[in-house]
């Protein structure tokens, strides 16, 4: 049995002691071992290979490396180099950032965590705000505070109540700046009321605003909104619209070279048209739009999604068919002026139309003699 023994020792290159389980770790003179603290392992395994200490640990795995805690069912540390790698039910809690994964490299230096498969990842501050990340990989640099998640992401904010999906998202949390791209997706407010896409959507924490560029569309179950760029500013509730605009509804089609949405809970109640204005639109849902308005300036009010009133100024054309009904006679009015006031009643028929300044018109009516 001795010589048995002896020749084992003799074939191993690599020393490795079975310690077991639980806090003996807590004195096992590791190099830097003011920056590693085991709390518990089910099973451990010490190795040396040349110049490195290789640890191994096994069931249960908790620890902690410098300031951020770790868990897993089994682990590598290496020490010289600084890195642990985690695998199965990976989580990592690190001030108010808590991440979990199935396997996970952590870099002491400099300080980087890079997750795969089934990743999560949460904010959750004293505010009370809330925020989570899901995707198949992500990379965490904690000295500069910047998360980088890529492949099937999604995510969800509390304070914004917004869902969101893209391929590709960065986050630096320092400077309270997020964008995503690769068919970036949001969600706001509860299901059915604002979706937008682009080819690149940027978030600003401090200014709440969100930034859209290129293929921009804005829709609801009321209307669409295309643009080139549109900046979103959330805490005064209103979306401006900038190249080449166009809105689209059951109720009206319009274009100019910008668009200002204003909401009331993501409810369109507002918009306000700048510089060559077209805005056509019909007294019937869904209606033929033969009606329209040209001016430099529109301003538009809708209630439960139907015009309720407009102004236009400046350089106004304008044109209105109205059919004959039971209470209502036939006519067409075009004209040209300097203003104009329009309003409709609950049932978005015509109550008032006034034109004011410079005025040239033609009125057709039926002469029922």
């Amino acid at each position: 049995m001795r010589k048995w023994t002896g020749c084992r020792r003799k074939d191993f290159s690599v020393r490795k002691f079975w310690i077991g389980s639980l806090l003996l770790l807590l004195i096992l003179p590791l190099a830097g071992t003011e920056q590693f603290r085991l709390i518990h392992s089910d099973k451990l395994f010490l190795a040396r290979v040349q110049e490195e200490q290789v640890l191994e640990l096994t069931g249960k795995v908790h620890f902690w490396y410098g300031q951020t805690e770790f868990k897993s069912d089994r682990a590598q540390i290496f020490d010289k180099q600084k890195i642990a790698r985690l695998n199965g039910n990976v989580s990592v809690a690190n001030d108010s950032l808590y991440l979990e994964a199935d396997s996970l490299a952590y870099y002491r230096i400099p300080e980087e965590l890079n997750a795969g498969g089934k990743v999560y990842i949460s904010e959750t501050r004293q505010t009370g705000s809330f925020r989570w990340f899901r995707s198949d990989f992500a990379t965490y640099n904690k000295t500069d505070d910047k998360l980088t998640v890529w492949r099937n992401v999604s995510s969800w904010d509390k304070d914004e109540n917004a869902t969101a999906t893209c391929g590709y998202a960065f986050w630096d949390r320092k400077n309270g700046y997020a964008y995503m791209i690769e068919d970036p997706f949001v969600q706001a407010g509860i299901e059915d009321t604002l979706y937008v896409t682009a080819d690149k959507i940027e978030f600003f924490d401090e200014d709440r605003k969100l930034v859209a560029t290129f293929n921009v569309d804005v829709s609801t179950r009321d209307y669409r909104a295309t643009s080139d760029f549109l900046i979103y500013f959330l805490k005064e509730d209103k979306a401006v619209f900038t190249g080449q605009p166009r809105f689209q509804s059951d109720w009206a089609t319009a274009q100019a070279l910008e668009f200002n949405l204003y909401f009331t809970e993501r409810k369109l109640t507002q918009a306000e048209l700048i510089d060559s204005c077209m805005v056509y639109f019909s007294e019937e849902r869904l209606g033929e739009q033969r009606n329209w308005v040209r001016a430099d300036y529109i301003n538009l009010s809708f209630e439960q999604d139907a015009i309720r009133e407009f102004t236009a100024e400046k350089d106004i054309t304008y044109y209105y068919f109205q059919e004959k009904q039971e209470k209502r006679d036939f006519f067409i009015n075009s004209a040209s002026g300097e203003f104009l006031e329009a309003k409709f009643n609950s049932d978005n028929k015509l109550d008032l139309m006034k034109m004011r300044r410079s005025i040239k018109g033609i009125y057709i009516f039926h002469n029922n003699s």
